[in-house]
Parts: structure tokens; sequence; C-alpha cells
């Protein structure tokens, strides 16, 4: 019995898609979808435009996977395409995708149209933190998901997104404070 093939690096991998190997692209994909996916979801909060922009990423990576610089990890690089097209995505929707459905008892509630599943009852507040964050301006939605979900730093956020930290810093003050306020409005006074 011969030894099991010892799994190829992202560079080798990397170097055999630049040869022309598309097989080793795909092999990339499938190690990295699920973490684009995640990243692209977190920041559309919408499934159906997240699976698009995940495709997109993995389309721009190919194309550019001539120009790839060896000293950043692919994962990085792929993140910050996906975040890229996320963000330029937001700035161009400027929609909410919450519409009031009737509930069993004749009040109506907010539910994304694209996530069908049923709330949970312990997943009241974040439902209503998603809710909020679609209700941020685009580029407070980004900073905000990408410190708090991405758990990225204020340095690879300003490289993400091409802005300077002290930007990253003043985005995130003014989502966290516009959350606040929205989250307040969703609480019932008590």
């Amino acid at each position: 019995m011969g030894e099991p093939e010892a799994r190829a690096s992202d560079v080798d991998l990397i170097h055999r898609v630049q040869s022309g190997d598309t097989e080793a692209f795909d092999e990339l994909m499938k190690r990295y979808s699920a973490s684009v996916y995640k990243v692209t979801y977190s920041l559309t909060r919408n499934h159906a435009d997240a699976d698009d922009l995940s495709q997109e990423t993995f389309i721009r990576a190919y194309r550019a996977i001539s120009r790839f610089d060896e000293h950043y990890q692919f994962y990085t690089w792929v993140r910050r395409i996906a975040v890229n097209l996320c963000f330029n995505h937001l700035k161009r929707a400027k929609k909410f995708r919450f519409v009031p459905l009737p509930m069993g008892d004749g009040e109506a509630e907010s539910v994304d149209i694209a996530d069908p599943q049923p709330p949970a009852a312990d997943s009241g507040l974040r439902r209503d933190l998603d809710q909020a964050l679609t209700k941020l301006p685009a580029d407070q939605r980004a900073v905000f998901v990408l410190r708090v979900d991405e758990e990225m730093s204020y340095a690879e956020i300003s490289q993400a997104l091409g802005i300077p930290v002290g930007t990253v810093m003043s985005r995130l003050n003014r989502a966290r404070e516009k959350l606040r306020e929205l989250l307040q409005e969703y609480m019932p006074a008590t």
C-alpha cells in the first residue's frame, strides 16, 4: 500500500493554477468556499446575495491568480476580494429585504425573505441585531461585521477596505452607537 498523498499547500496549488491546472483551483475553492460564504453572508445578511458574491469572488480570484503575491495567504487575499465585492454591492443596493409577514395571531413580524427558516424563540436578540444591521449605512455595516463576526483587527479592516485605521475606528464607533439606538427601538418598554 502506498503512502497517502500529502495535502498540497495553497502556494503549490496556486502555482499549479498559474500553469493552467484548473483542478488545483477547484481544490482551493473547496478549502475556502465556506469561509468566503461566511464573510459574504455576514456582510449582506442575505443568502442569495451571499451565494452570488461568493461565486463572483472566486471568479475574480481565478482571473487575477497570475498576480497573486505569495507574501500573503490565499485566504487573506480571497477574503479581501469578497469584502470589496460585498462593500460595492451594499453601496449600490441601498435596499432593505424585510417585509411584514402575518403571524398566527394577526400580528406582523419582520422576517428576512431570503431566510425562510422560522426564528427560534431564543434568537430574538440575534434577529433584532440582524434587522438593525440592515439599517446601517454600508460603510458602517462592513466595518462592524468585519470586526465582530470576522474578528479582524483594525489594520486588517483598513487594508481590506482601503481606508485609514482612524476611519475604521470612527465608522465602528458610529455603527455601535446606531445599533444601540436601533436595538432600543426593538426592545419592549418596561
